[in-house]
Formats: C-alpha cells, sequence, structure tokens
C-alpha cells in the first residue's frame, strides 16, 4: 500500500515546492495583486465617477425656454433669460444649461452653454417628456414611447422546448469569459513553467532531481504546481474582477446570473482544457535549450488558445458547420468553442460527450508522451533534439 502511495507523495512533494516558491516571490505578488489593482481601479472611477464627473460633479442643468414648452423638474432649473442662466453657471450653481429656441417645433434648434467639457444625454429624455406632455398624451402612452420595449429573449430548441439557460446574458457571454480566463491561465502558468524548468536545465539540478524520481513524477508535480499557481492567480483577478463590478453600474448583471448545467459544463471544460494546455507547454519548455527558444516554442500552444476568438465570428454566424463541428471535437478548441456553440445552437448530448472523450484521451496520451520528452529534454543540454530524437524518446518504454 505505501509503495502504492510513493509516486503520488513524490508528485505532492513537487508541486507543493514549485507552489510556495513561487507565490512567495515579489513577482507574483505584484502580478497578482497590483496588476489588476492597475487596470481595475481607473475602471472602476470611470464607471462611476466619470458621469458625474462630465456633468458637472451631479450639479443641476439650466434651461431657457424661448418656445414656452418646457417645466422645471428634478435636475433642471428654469431660468427667464440667458443672462440669468449665464450668472448661475459662473457662480457653479449649474453645470450648464440649454437655450431652446422660439421655434423649436419647426426646426428643434437648441443651444448649449457651458463652462468647459460637459455632457448631459438626458437633455433629449427631457425635452421628450415635456413634448408629451405638451401634447397632451396619455401617461401610458408616453410610458411606452419613452421605453418601447422591456425585452424577454426566449430561446428554443430543434423540438420547440424553451432552452435551458437560453434566455439568461450570461449563457451567451459564457463562452467569452472562459476564453479569456483560459487564456490568462495559458499565460500566467506557461511563464511560470518555462522559467522553472528553465532555471533547472541552467542549473543543471533537473539531472540530479531525475536521479531520486521519474520524468513522469516530475512533470506532474510540477503542472500541479505551478497550474495551482496559475489557478491561484486568475481566482485573485476574477475575484477583484466581480467586487469592482459588484460596486459598480453592472452590478445588476451579476444579481441576474443563475447556475444551471451550462455554468458546470464551462468548469469541466476549462479544467480539461487547462490541463492539456499545460502539459503541451510544459513538453514544449522542456526541449527548448534557452528560454528564449522555449517562450518561441511554447507560443505556438499560446496561439491555439487564442484560436476560438479568431473563430468567433465564423461561429456565430454558421454553428452548426461542419467548420464549427470539427473544432468542437479538436481537443485544443473544444472547451471555448463547444460553449459558444451551446449558447447558440442545440448541440447534442452525444456531441458533447464524443468532444470531453477526445479531450481526456488526448490528456492522457499527451502526458505520457510528454512525461518521456520532458526526460529527454531535461538531460540534453546546449541544442534542441531533433524529430528523429523525439520519435525514438516516444517509443522507449
Amino acid at each position: 500500500m505505501n509503495k502504492r502511495n510513493r509516486p503520488i507523495n513524490k508528485v505532492l512533494t513537487v508541486a507543493r515546492y514549485e507552489f510556495f516558491n513561487t507565490v512567495k516571490k515579489k513577482a507574483f505578488l505584484l502580478t497578482a495583486l497590483f496588476l489588476p489593482l492597475l487596470i481595475a481601479v481607473p475602471i472602476f472611477l470611470s464607471a462611476t465617477y466619470l458621469p458625474n464627473l462630465m456633468d458637472g460633479s451631479g450639479k443641476s442643468t439650466g434651461f431657457v425656454d424661448d418656445a414656452g414648452l418646457l417645466a422645471a423638474s428634478a435636475g433642471y432649473i428654469k431660468y427667464p433669460d440667458v443672462d440669468r442662466a449665464k450668472e448661475a453657471l459662473l457662480k457653479g450653481d449649474i453645470s450648464s444649461f440649454f437655450v431652446v429656441s422660439g421655434d423649436y417645433l419647426s426646426t428643434g434648434k437648441v443651444t448649449r452653454y457651458s463652462k468647459g467639457i460637459s455632457s448631459n444625454p438626458g437633455i433629449d429624455a427631457f425635452l421628450t417628456e415635456n413634448l408629451l406632455r405638451y401634447a397632451k398624451v396619455n401617461d401610458s402612452v408616453a410610458k411606452r414611447i419613452l421605453q418601447p420595449s422591456v425585452l424577454v429573449v426566449v430561446s428554443l430548441d430543434d423540438k420547440g422546448n424553451v432552452k435551458e439557460g437560453g434566455s439568461d446574458i450570461t449563457s451567451f457571454l459564457l463562452p467569452y469569459m472562459l476564453s479569456i480566463l483560459l487564456f490568462l491561465s495559458i499565460m500566467t502558468s506557461s511563464s511560470y513553467l518555462m522559467q522553472g524548468i528553465g532555471e533547472e536545465k541552467e542549473n543543471r539540478t533537473g539531472e540530479m532531481l531525475l536521479s531520486s524520481i521519474s520524468a513522469d513524477e516530475l512533470l506532474k508535480g510540477k503542472i500541479l504546481g505551478y497550474g495551482a499557481v496559475g489557478l491561484l492567480q486568475v481566482g485573485i483577478w476574477l475575484t477583484m474582477g466581480l467586487l469592482v463590478l459588484s460596486t459598480s453600474q453592472f452590478a445588476p448583471l451579476l444579481a441576474g446570473i443563475k447556475l444551471t448545467w451550462i455554468m458546470g459544463l464551462a468548469v469541466v471544460y476549462f479544467i480539461l482544457g487547462y490541463a492539456l494546455f499545460s502539459v503541451s507547454i510544459a513538453c514544449a519548455s522542456a526541449i527548448s535549450p534557452t528560454a528564449k527558444e522555449a517562450q518561441q516554442t511554447s507560443s505556438i500552444f499560446t496561439m491555439l488558445a487564442a484560436l476560438p476568438m479568431i473563430f468567433s465570428q465564423f461561429i456565430i454566424l454558421a454553428p452548426d458547420s461542419d467548420i464549427a463541428k470539427a473544432l468542437t471535437l479538436f481537443p485544443y478548441t473544444a472547451p471555448v468553442i463547444t460553449m459558444m456553440r451551446i449558447s447558440l445552437v442545440d448541440v447534442s448530448l452525444q456531441e458533447i460527450a464524443a468532444s470531453l472523450g477526445i479531450l481526456l484521451v488526448t490528456i492522457f496520451l499527451v502526458l505520457k508522451l510528454a512525461g518521456k520528452i520532458f526526460r529527454m529534454g531535461m538531460l540534453m543540454q546546449g541544442k534542441r533534439p531533433g524529430l528523429k530524437e523525439l520519435i525514438g524518446f516516444a517509443r522507449e518504454k
């Protein structure tokens, strides 16, 4: 029993070492905490305060009505003439004011005055409300004119049944969120993997490690350790992003999120996709003699991770095409493309099962192959192995 647990213990030991050794570095803390703050803080300030700043810090807007159509209301102060309105503007009582010309009904002419850059998108709504009141339009009709529709979207499957989660906006945004998270995770873990493997090759510590642990165990430990680091970093970014959104004007969007089987499937695809890319990048880094070449080799998989976004417009236009179905089965694009198609059309359970099955088999085969190539790459110094050498090591038992 103990002998069976030894390989697992070695893998976990390597994973724990790589994880804690990385998260303690200043570079990780700076990237994980301060980088998202540099992005999130300006976005939060812009979304929360920019409208008020553009409109004079929430001050009221003045108006002069030469047409005799408008009535004062919340946020809009009426002045008898332009001179009085200018005086209020210079004192700072209002952010700006506008003048409705006497021939407004025939010309629509409105002149706006402000001290600097100022914006008030509510003027049109204010004018529309007053015109409806002036025309003595029924209140219910006026309300519908101002808000023509309250849209409820219902998606149907091929049998005419309501598709679960189809009316939820998150079902459409989910594949794009998955694509971005997967791409960020791959970029993060690949940099850590390349750096860790590159240092061991340069210091030749990899050779010493292989004397007490198998290449397969070492590779699995590194993938688990660095993968956990990448997931932790993306988790921090995601948490900070949700906190920013929850305190912004987009908070209602989060409140409308519903937990469905689609979200559970997205998590499964994310984990499997992340595992496949991590194994592939680790293998590519191991056969590269320098960190620079490792980065170039790994860029192939980075491009594969970005491929779904390149095909996104095509998938939206033709979600049931043969190309879309092929990308659903191709393991490196399956996670995002499948979720993208599910949000657009009714993808059969057989197709989803085939996609997941191919993804699992590919991960298993790449992991087995990567262990052999990883051992060869760690032992070779100063040169990149050729195709014959790669095939030879792959055939070894």
